[in-house]
């Protein structure tokens, strides 16, 4: 009767919300002009998702998130795989000894990224850390959080579930951030295996950043190294990121925003130099207008390879503007 009276008198809650963002991107390259619309969306990915939640008493929460990515302009889902919950689809529970998180999920390394990034992973299309490593979304992935003080300890691990090798196709990760009155610092590490042919390879992954918030004023950076083996003789994937810049709030409608990213591959000879400024224009609190600017250079093997620069274009020019809305 204790056990049912529990939880009977348990809240939970369902909700329904999600993003739907639309805009018009222009490029110029030697190669011409082009106008495109995004598939995910330019200032936010296109998604909808089911949240809830249920306070089972003494600090104890559970909870799930399922969530959907959508292309706007078609209504078809935005990946190849045709996969209903691709963006996330896990439960959790919370307590006072920590937080467990079950399923298909943002890896530690993103939860990291995310507060070393200026634009905190907005943009997706156009900024490379979302790309900069397979890992950022993971399934069947055990994740453990706490927090002591301003300290906050990320711990995970993705079963592979390849028959009779525990270690291939899985992914084990540790992250710490620290956060002291305006002043963020994080870190990450992440160890995986990664199929290389018919082998199995490992690729080990760093990265490092903060974030400093003065009032209306914001300034963030960080590193990143992906060191993914190959079967020699071909030579590893080496794969460098540095990134910073500053987002200001003029008004608490408008908020202003520039930064640079280098991509750095120095095993394959090759380098990308991103940078961006983007205004934003809040109509609500959930609708807002946003113009962006952005001018990509090229070296090395980013020219003569195919595969990291389809028209082998020496520099770009792009911008983009749209409107995007939550609900």
């Amino acid at each position: 009767m204790g056990t049912m009276s529990g939880v009977a008198q348990a809240q939970s809650s369902v909700t329904l919300s999600g993003i739907v963002d639309g805009g018009i991107r222009y490029t110029d390259t030697s190669a011409g002009t082009t106008y495109s619309m995004a598939n995910t969306g330019w200032y936010t990915s296109n998604r909808w998702l089911l949240t809830g939640n249920e306070d089972l008493g003494g600090g104890w929460v559970t909870y799930f998130r399922l969530e959907s990515g959508f292309i706007e302009s078609t209504g078809a889902l935005n990946n190849t795989n045709n996969i209903l919950f691709k963006r996330a689809s896990y439960i959790g529970m919370r307590g006072p000894y920590g937080n467990l998180v079950v399923g298909n999920q943002f890896t530690v390394a993103h939860d990291v990224v995310y507060n070393s990034d200026p634009f905190n992973l907005l943009y997706p299309v156009l900024i490379p850390l979302s790309a900069a490593t397979a890992g950022f979304i993971v399934n069947n992935d055990v994740k453990y959080i706490t927090s002591v003080g301003g300290l906050t300890v990320r711990a995970e691990n993705s079963f592979g579930g390849v028959t009779g090798n525990f270690n291939a196709a899985s992914s084990r990760a540790v992250g710490a951030q620290y956060q002291w009155n305006w002043l963020r610092v994080g870190a990450a590490y992440s160890y995986r295996t990664v199929l290389s042919g018919t082998v199995y390879q490992p690729d080990n992954y760093v990265t490092a950043g903060a974030e400093l918030t003065f009032g209306k004023l914001r300034l963030a950076g960080g590193y990143m190294n992906d060191n993914e083996d190959q079967n020699k003789p071909v030579a590893d994937i080496r794969t460098l990121n540095y990134w910073g810049g500053a987002t200001y709030d003029l008004s608490p409608s408008v908020r202003i925003g520039a930064s640079c990213y280098i991509t750095d591959l120095p095993n394959q000879h090759g380098k990308r130099t991103l940078g961006v400024a983007s205004v934003t224009y809040a109509l609500s609190k959930s609708t807002l207008l946003y113009a962006e600017m952005d001018y990509t250079k090229y070296a090395g093997s980013y020219i003569t390879n195919t595969a990291l620069n389809a028209q082998k274009v020496p520099h770009q020019l792009g911008a983009a503007i749209g409107i995007n809305h939550s609900f």
